[in-house]
């Protein structure tokens, strides 16, 4: 939880500012992150139950994010009251927010709360920590072409490659490490694929908000490294895909 938390106020702290005056706007920011974090508050409330052992209700997650979407669409709404090119920076800056910390955030409060859900949640971070690392040194070793020069300027194809392989191998020896032998091989490196690659969409779509606001990160929690969402970008993004691929397997 205190991954979303910190995450969406790293967000909003970025674009809470006047357009022309650039002054922080109070108001703004705290409306706004209210709308964003409805979304986990209601994600730990339905990772409690699990822990406490009833069945997860989803409902109130579903509420949740019918509530936040709409409550989006209302401030967007009111900021482009007088000028339309208002309503078109809220929606290019907080579509991409709300998608990542309002949809897919929420889900790795849900994964962390399922049974063996420490273990998921390791077994995730692994994942997409041997991703990023494989992806960065076989970017810089052996790198020609970039994959998303707007977005990330260093990230090449050779290293998304080279990290989608890792993560798929990584996932199947960690998964037996930590979670045993209940799901074949080939199962394993289908879910671990897609974990990465919606690990790396989600890396690229904090780019995109950074790049919006002109940072190199978004917030310096981790001194030298940036902040909560530079650091767990990844998970946030993998985290609904694999709920998805465990529901599949019938382990929800």
């Amino acid at each position: 939880m205190t991954v979303v938390v910190v995450s969406i106020f790293e967000v909003v702290r970025l674009f809470a500012r006047n357009n022309d005056t650039l002054a922080y706007r109070p108001l703004h920011a705290i409306i706004v992150y209210t709308v964003l974090v409805l979304p986990g508050l209601a994600a730990a409330s339905v990772g409690a139950t699990s822990v406490f052992g009833y069945a997860i209700d989803w409902t109130l997650l579903y509420l949740s994010l019918l509530v936040a979407g709409v409550g989006l669409v209302i401030v967007q709404v009111f900021e482009g009251r007088t000028q339309l090119d208002n309503a078109s920076r809220f929606a290019e800056r907080y579509g991409v927010a709300f998608l990542l910390l309002g949809v897919c955030a929420p889900q790795l409060i849900v994964l962390s709360a399922l049974p063996n859900g420490v273990q998921l949640v390791w077994w995730l971070a692994g994942v997409v920590a041997l991703n990023d690392t494989s992806a960065y040194f076989a970017g810089r070793a052996f790198g020609r072409h970039t994959m998303a020069p707007a977005l990330s300027p260093k990230k090449t194809v050779e290293g998304m490659l080279t990290g989608l392989v890792v993560g798929a191998l990584a996932g199947v020896v960690l998964w037996r490490f930590l979670l045993g032998d209940g799901v074949s091989t080939g199962k394993l490196i289908f879910i671990s694929l897609l974990a990465t690659m919606a690990a790396q969409a989600a890396d690229l779509s904090k780019s995109y908000l950074k790049r919006l606001r002109g940072v190199k990160d978004t917030g310096a929690f981790f001194p030298g490294h940036g902040g909560i969402l530079d650091r767990f970008d990844g998970m946030i993004g993998a985290a609904p895909v694999v709920l998805v691929a465990l529901a599949l397997l019938g382990r929800l």
